[in-house]
């Protein structure tokens, strides 16, 4: 199994209280680019958030990655109604502008998504000196619903985590997207979603219910050869600080080359 590092900006302490945001960690604004409220409950084919107003909105914190919700009047991109709730790829593309990012999130879920093989779900990052690299989002895998209603229900948990749910059978589930050493050298200029997927009439599906993207400029490492173990957490209550000895390995025959973090 792939085990992702992630190498940040600064070592913070521990907290048993609170999940914080880590630095270099930058929500991007797509209020103007939101298209249908949480409550949408109207389009064709059955195209309606359930459960709409128990939705998050506003500055989030999804396991200590910041992201910024529209509050309104619209709260996400719905890529059916970009389609006018029927056949042909859509896309929406998002200004960035952030130089030296190392690696994205996105709140991204499908209306009637389809497991793969076939991945209908695209993610592509620009950078301003040319890069570009497109990540497929693949039901069942990498993205599924937003409503757990037997169709695709499954994610891999690791690229793709559940972030948040109401209870009542909708979630929204955080994909995290490593970038090539090249981007942290230019600016992200924009990140692209593409739906190329329709109604679900059958044939194919997807259509994105997409409400966050946020960006990081951490130094980011992903590795199979790195080998990690740690002792059990001691509370010392003169000091009142938690101590636990972490011991990092490379189990690897290349040297990496410092500095290094742990978080």
């Amino acid at each position: 199994m792939k085990t992702h590092f992630r190498l940040a900006c600064y070592v913070t302490a521990v907290t048993l209280t609170a999940v914080a945001a880590r630095a270099g960690e930058i929500p991007i604004d797509i209020s103007s680019l939101a298209n249908e409220p949480w409550t949408f409950s109207d389009g064709p084919g059955g195209a309606t958030i359930y459960n709409g107003g128990t939705f998050p909105i506003g500055a989030q914190n999804f396991g200590g990655v910041p992201f910024g919700i529209p509050t309104g009047p619209n709260n996400y991109w719905n890529g059916a109604a970009a389609a006018n709730f029927g056949s042909g790829v859509v896309s929406l593309t998002i200004p960035v502008g952030v130089y030296g990012v190392t690696s994205a999130f996105t709140l991204l879920n499908t209306f009637w998504g389809w497991p793969g093989p076939t991945a209908y779900l695209y993610v592509t990052f620009k950078g301003s000196n040319g890069t570009t690299v497109t990540a497929p989002l693949v039901g069942d895998v990498n993205v599924r619903d937003y409503n757990n209603d037997g169709n695709t229900n499954t994610i891999n948990n690791a690229s793709t985590v559940q972030v948040w749910n109401n209870g009542l059978g909708q979630r929204l589930d955080r994909q995290e997207y490593i970038l090539p050493a090249a981007f942290a050298t230019q600016t992200l200029a924009s990140v692209t979603i593409t739906d190329t997927g329709n109604q679900g009439n059958g044939t194919n599906g997807s259509r994105a219910v997409f409400s966050g993207l946020t960006v990081s400029t951490c130094r980011a490492y992903v590795t199979e050869t790195i080998r990690l173990s740690s002792s059990k957490i001691i509370y010392d209550p003169k000091l009142k600080l938690y101590f636990q000895a972490v011991t990092l390995t490379n189990a690897g025959t290349t040297a990496f080359a410092g500095p290094m973090f742990f978080v």
